[in-house]
């Protein structure tokens, strides 16, 4: 941890970023009223996508004493002092507004035709398929980052013998998931057109053979998954730094006190507004023919064996899962005020939360709709005095299951811990401890 102000904590001129007017501040630096104290944060470590864990934020040490009686500003105070907002090991936010499509099409249509025309001909039509389409898709949009784990966000001690009108070193985060926003349509659209002829035409005295095998595999499932918040991390703190304020000869007033609002470890919200449309559409229709004359001979054999996914998984607005072992705690405070017109409006130590589960939010519309039309045709046809044989065989297996999830919060972790820090207060006119 850093020295107080004097080790390289900014007072910065009015405004709320430091600009070429900031300058170096030491225990005694006198401030204006419309003076900002704040401590130089570390970036933030929460920006964009997973995190991984072992990282720290804190915020500096901050002190400032107040000019004794009879210096040459003997009223002034701080307007503002802070040095909590830190973050650490947060995953980022994920936002998508727009749409996915995936719309794929596949006409597969052999022809096969075998004619003899020649008194006590032969005609053989064999037709074999081995026919594999993958179609599938997978659509992810707007996910939030998993937060990481054993991680810190610290608020700086703050130490005031002056009046100021806000002090603040709490609202630090560590290890939170990453919110998910969806807005708009992911659609999955594909289409299968599988239609294979064979046909034997034999004259008088002759032999017509059609033979027709189909091996088809046609995977057309999808996976569409959007608004999901991630999940908190495991192991993280994000603590609010203490606050002693003492003002033993002005009285001044502390208007508000701020140590609390830590986060750490808890699951982001998914939000989804908006369309998961998954229509998948085969038509399987082979078709096999064998025709003789008279006194002929008309073999009609077709085997088929089909496998036909169309399942679909949908998942939506769904909250990430709260991480177990967090500590998300308020910083103390103590507050010590000699006139009876000294005070502070509101002291706030709580609002912490650790291991919490996120929330998830839907608004729109899942749609699964599979159609499978498969009608194969086997025809054998013999004229007089002839023999006729049709075999068919069908080992068809067609999946067309949905699983559809949406507007679900996430789990709560376990071991968390959101204490609230300890309020001090020896004024004579506090209106608010929280």
């Amino acid at each position: 941890m850093a020295d107080a102000v004097g080790g390289g904590a900014l007072v910065h001129r009015p405004g709320p970023f430091a600009g070429p007017g900031a300058y170096a501040a030491s225990a005694h630096t006198q401030h204006k009223d419309s003076d900002p104290v704040q401590s130089k944060h570390p970036p933030s470590g929460g920006e964009m996508g997973s995190h991984a864990g072992n990282h720290a934020a804190a915020g500096l040490d901050v002190s400032s004493t107040k000019p004794a009686a009879g210096a040459s500003f003997p009223e002034k105070s701080i307007a503002s002092v802070e040095s909590g907002a830190n973050t650490a090991g947060n995953g980022g936010d994920g936002h998508f507004y727009g749409g996915i499509i995936h719309a794929s099409l596949l006409i597969y249509e052999p022809i096969n035709i075998s004619i003899s025309a020649g008194y006590g001909s032969v005609a053989l039509a064999n037709q074999s398929n081995d026919l594999n389409v993958d179609q599938s898709a997978f659509q992810m949009a707007g996910v939030g980052g998993h937060g990481g784990n054993d991680n810190i966000a610290a608020g700086g001690s703050i130490g005031t013998f002056s009046g100021s009108g806000v002090i603040a070193s709490g609202d630090n985060s560590a290890g939170n998931g990453g919110s998910g926003h969806f807005s708009g349509a992911i659609v999955d659209a594909p289409v299968v057109i599988y239609h294979p002829i064979n046909i034997a035409l034999a004259s008088s005295g002759g032999t017509a053979h059609a033979s027709q095998s189909n091996t088809v595999d046609i995977d057309q499932s999808a996976t569409q998954i959007a608004g999901v918040g991630g999940s908190g991390g495991h192991g993280n703190v994000a603590a609010g730094g203490s606050v002693i304020t003492l003002d033993p000869s002005w009285g001044s007033s502390v208007f508000d006190v701020q140590t609390g609002g830590g986060q750490a470890g808890n699951g982001g919200d998914g939000m989804f507004y908006g369309e998961l449309v998954h229509t998948s559409f085969v038509v399987y229709n082979p078709i096999n023919i064998a025709i003789a004359g008279y006194g002929s001979s008309a073999y009609a054999v077709q085997i088929n064996d089909v496998s036909v996914d169309q399942s679909a998984v949908q998942i939506a607005g769904i909250g990430g899962h709260g991480g177990n072992d967090n500590a998300a705690a308020g910083g103390h405070a103590s507050l010590l005020s000699h006139h009876l017109w000294g005070g502070s409006d509101t002291i706030a130590t709580g609002s912490n939360s650790a291991g919490n589960g996120g929330n998830g939010y839907f608004a729109g519309s899942l749609v699964d709709v599979s159609v499978a039309i498969y009608a194969p045709i086997n025809i054998a046809i013999a004229g007089p005095h002839s023999t006729a044989v049709a075999d068919q065989v069908n080992n068809v297996h067609i999946d067309q299951s949905a699983t559809q999830i949406a507007g679900v919060g996430g789990d709560g972790g376990y071991g968390n811990l959101a204490p609230g820090g300890d309020a001090a207060h020896l004024l004579s006119d506090l209106h608010l401890v929280a």
